[in-house]
């Protein structure tokens, strides 16, 4: 394509990612072909990118023009060669289940034209293995967006391992498109965000399975300090069975510590989910509106745990290499809303302080995800961020 941004790009997997990031790709100008298993579920997806677009030009986001535009240039198909056939950009969007993701993008290489580019949206999986069942693994790049992908304020790209430079600039050609920042990421179970998230949800499921604090209390204490949603809350909002699908994953690829508790897995298997299923944790309105948290009965649990499992882990992150310590405070910020970076935050912590908060988590439940990393411990990863800048 020589560096020439795509004009059509198809989204496979009409969920609520999926029709999410076929609603930001066509705020952005593109023509859009959704794509899915049936009739019903595009026909609900069109109904809510209908509705979102309706609620941008209410708040002048956008004009009746715009939206006019934007419900012409989407077009919804069962046929996936017809989608993939007709774009310069697949984005893929189905659930975390790495055979599925192989097998549409096995179909995406047989029907795709040779220059297009292949995107997966997953959250945790490797971009490299789901790219390794095509002939064009230079093609193949992770655009994780988080949700919703209509008001998410960064993007995050990753390169796989044979991920090639014309890609990545295309990839960040995209995102700027889309007015929205990027970090980029190499591949890594979790990548950056949901890796330095991974530890603070393991927290919470921990609590939540040995009945600590009820959820509400929990949450009632992080929205009384200023926090968008509660962390219980935000596991409902994800989608219990993708963090499900996720702790699998980082357990067979990262730590074992994050096996599933029993708790959360038969909410799963009872099918309460979350939002999507008007049931989890919590229950839901039928319209998705949010559980009503009391909170005048906030726990008394210090918060700030879960930052230090997350700086915890934004270390190992840097170690790695995994991406840049900008990077890491930027998506931290902008995908999590968290007020600072863990770097940031870092700078003004108590180090032995934090060891033995860490190290006590660790012995408490068992999990050496939680053990303080040895840049901690010996006090030196204040000295190593100095050297980077």
């Amino acid at each position: 394509m020589n560096g020439e941004k795509p004009k059509k790009i198809a989204v496979i997997g009409a969920g609520h990612m999926g029709h999410g990031i076929a609603e930001v790709a066509l705020l952005s100008g593109y023509s859009v072909y959704l794509c899915d298993l049936n009739d019903e579920i595009l026909e609900e997806a069109k109904s809510l990118i209908d509705w979102s677009l309706n609620k941008f030009v209410e708040k002048s986001s956008i004009n009746k023009n715009e939206y006019r535009r934007c419900m012409e240039k989407l077009t919804l198909t069962i046929d996936l060669e017809a989608a993939a056939k007709a774009t310069d950009l697949c984005i893929e969007a189905v659930p975390e289940k790495l055979d599925l993701k192989k097998e549409i993008f096995k179909k995406l290489d047989r029907f795709s034209p040779q220059n297009t580019i292949l995107a997966s949206n997953t959250s945790t999986m490797s971009i490299s293995k789901i790219g390794e069942v095509t002939k064009r693994p230079d093609k193949i790049i992770g655009l994780h967006f988080p949700t919703p992908p209509p008001l998410a304020k960064v993007i995050e790209i990753v390169r796989g391992k044979k991920t090639s430079e014309k890609t990545m600039e295309f990839a960040i050609d995209f995102v700027k498109k889309t007015k929205k920042e990027y970090i980029i990421s190499k591949d890594s179970p979790g990548f950056i965000c949901n890796r330095i998230m991974a530890p603070s949800m393991l927290l919470m499921q921990l609590i939540f399975d040995r009945d600590e604090y009820l959820p509400t209390q929990i949450d009632a204490a992080a929205l009384n300090q200023g926090m968008i949603m509660g962390p219980f809350e935000l596991m409902d909002y994800l989608g219990l069975d993708i963090i499900f699908d996720s702790s699998n994953y980082l357990a067979e690829h990262l730590s074992e510590d994050y096996n599933l508790v029993p708790r959360l897995k038969k909410l799963v298997q009872e099918k309460k989910l979350g939002r999507k299923t008007g049931e989890g944790i919590y229950k839901w309105g039928s319209d998705g509106k949010r559980p009503n948290i009391d909170l005048s009965n906030p726990a008394d649990f210090d918060l700030m745990l879960l930052m230090k499992v997350q700086v915890n882990e934004a270390v190992k992150v840097f170690e790695e290499k995994i991406t840049s310590i900008q990077d890491i405070n930027t998506g931290m910020k902008l995908h999590y809303h968290n007020p600072l970076g863990p770097f940031e935050l870092i700078e003004s912590m108590d180090l032995k302080d934090l060891t033995r908060s860490l190290d006590k988590l660790a012995d408490r439940y068992g999990k050496e995800v939680f053990r303080a990393h040895k840049w901690i411990r010996d006090g030196s990863i204040k000295t190593r961020l100095k050297q980077e800048k």
